[in-house]
C-alpha cells in the first residue's frame, strides 16, 4: 500500500513539472503571435520594385452617380426628303458612311416635273403679249375706239399671268431647278437631285432605287458629329447638387478607360414616371469611335475637399480589412486603416490621428504581404 501512494505521489509531481511552462519560451512565443515587422534586403526591395513615400494631401471629390447616351443637338440630326412625288434614282452610298457637304445622293425623277417647268416656260413666253396687248387698249380706251372692259379685261390676265410665273419660279427653285438657267436655255430638266446638307454620316438610308416615293417619306438621314454631347438621367432629389461647369468622370461599362466633360446645361423639367432630369455634359475630347447613343455611366463632381489619401498599390486587403506596411528601424510593420471614398488610383485614409511616423510601401505592398 505504501509503494502504491508513493507511485502516485511521484507521478502527479512529474506531471507539474511537464505542465509548468518555460518563462523564456513563452515570451518568444508571444513575441512571434503579435510581431508584424517583416525585414527585407536591398535586393529584395529592389526586385520587388518596392517604393517608399508618405501619404499625400489631395483634392478628392464627391459624386452623384448617373447614366446616360451620346447623343447631337437636334441640329446635328438630318432627314432628307424629295420635294415632290417622284421616282428614286441611283443609290451608291452605304449606311455609316461619311459624306461631305454638297455630295450627290440621288435623283428624283417624274412626269411632272416636266409639266411644272412647260408650263413656267408657256408662261413666261405668254407675258410679253399681254403686256403689249394692255398697252393697247389703254390708248383705244383713252380715244373712245375700245369699252374700258376691254381694258380692264386684259389687265386683271396680265396679272394673274405674272402671279402665276412667280409662283412657278419659286416653286421650281425649292425643288433644285435654276430657273435662270431654265429661261436661257430653254432645255427641260429632267430629273432633280439631292444633295448632302451637311458633312456627316448616313445614318440610315431607308429609300431604294425605283421606288416611287413621297414628299413626306425620309430617303437619307444623317448625323452631324462636330458637337457630340452625354446627355445624362439625373434623379430629381439630386438635381439641386449640379451645378454648370461641374466636372464628370465618365465610363462605358466593361471600359477601364476614362473620359472627362463639364456639365453645360441643367434640364429645367422633370420626367414625372422615370423621376429624373436631363443634364447636357460637354466631352472634354469628343469619343470618335463612339456612335451616338452609345450608353455610358457618369460621375458627376459635387465638391471638393482636401484630404489624405494613399495610391491603390499601397493597399493590402485581407478580407474586409485594409493595412499599408509602415517602416521602421527593424523593417516594415503592418498598420491597419480605414478606408473612404476612391477617386481614380487613390484611396481616402479615413483616420486622422493614424499612427503612421515612417515612410510606407507606396508600391510593392502585395510582396511584402506575401513574404510575411
Amino acid at each position: 500500500m505504501k509503494y502504491s501512494i508513493f507511485f502516485l505521489l511521484s507521478l502527479l509531481a512529474f506531471s507539474a513539472c511537464q505542465n509548468e511552462a518555460d518563462p523564456t519560451e513563452e515570451a518568444a512565443q508571444a513575441e512571434t503571435a503579435t510581431s508584424t515587422t517583416i525585414s527585407l534586403t536591398p535586393d529584395q526591395m529592389q526586385q520587388a520594385n518596392v517604393e517608399l513615400g508618405q501619404p499625400q494631401e489631395r483634392a478628392i471629390g464627391s459624386y452623384i452617380s448617373c447614366s446616360g447616351q451620346i447623343d447631337v443637338p437636334p441640329a446635328g440630326r438630318h432627314a432628307i426628303h424629295s420635294p415632290v412625288m417622284g421616282f428614286v434614282g441611283n443609290i451608291k452610298h452605304l449606311p455609316g458612311q461619311y459624306v461631305e457637304r454638297g455630295t450627290p445622293l440621288t435623283s428624283i425623277h417624274h412626269p411632272d416635273l416636266i409639266r411644272l417647268q412647260r408650263d413656267f416656260l408657256e408662261t413666261a413666253a405668254r407675258l410679253p403679249f399681254l403686256e403689249k396687248d394692255k398697252a393697247r387698249k389703254a390708248e383705244l380706251a383713252e380715244s373712245d375706239a375700245a369699252s374700258q372692259k376691254a381694258f380692264e379685261t386684259i389687265a386683271s390676265e396680265l396679272a394673274v399671268a405674272q402671279s402665276r410665273l412667280s409662283g412657278l419660279r419659286a416653286e421650281l427653285e425649292l425643288i433644285g431647278i435654276d430657273v435662270d438657267e431654265l429661261e436661257q436655255s430653254q432645255t427641260l430638266q429632267k430629273r432633280i437631285y439631292l444633295y448632302a446638307p451637311v458633312s456627316g454620316y448616313l445614318a440610315a438610308i431607308p429609300a431604294q432605287p425605283g421606288q416611287l416615293v413621297q414628299p413626306d417619306a425620309p430617303l437619307f438621314r444623317m448625323i452631324d458629329r462636330s458637337h457630340l454631347h452625354l446627355e445624362l438621367e439625373v434623379y430629381a432629389k439630386d438635381l439641386p447638387k449640379v451645378k454648370k461647369g461641374q466636372p464628370v468622370r465618365i465610363q462605358q461599362a466593361g471600359s477601364e478607360q476614362e473620359m472627362r466633360g463639364q456639365v453645360h446645361l441643367i434640364g429645367q423639367s422633370v420626367d414625372l414616371e422615370r423621376k429624373t432630369a436631363r443634364v447636357h455634359v460637354h466631352f472634354d475630347e469628343p469619343p470618335t469611335q463612339l456612335a451616338v447613343g452609345t450608353f455610358l455611366f457618369a460621375h458627376i463632381q459635387v465638391d471638393s475637399r482636401q484630404t489624405t489619401v494613399v495610391p491603390a498599390s499601397a493597399i493590402v486587403r485581407s478580407g474586409e480589412s485594409a493595412y499599408v506596411f509602415q517602416q521602421t528601424d527593424k523593417g516594415f510593420e503592418r498598420v491597419p486603416v480605414q478606408l473612404g471614398q476612391q477617386e481614380g488610383e487613390y484611396y481616402e485614409l479615413k483616420d486622422s490621428d493614424m499612427p503612421l511616423k515612417g515612410p510606407i510601401a507606396l508600391k510593392g505592398a502585395y510582396y511584402i504581404n506575401g513574404t510575411e
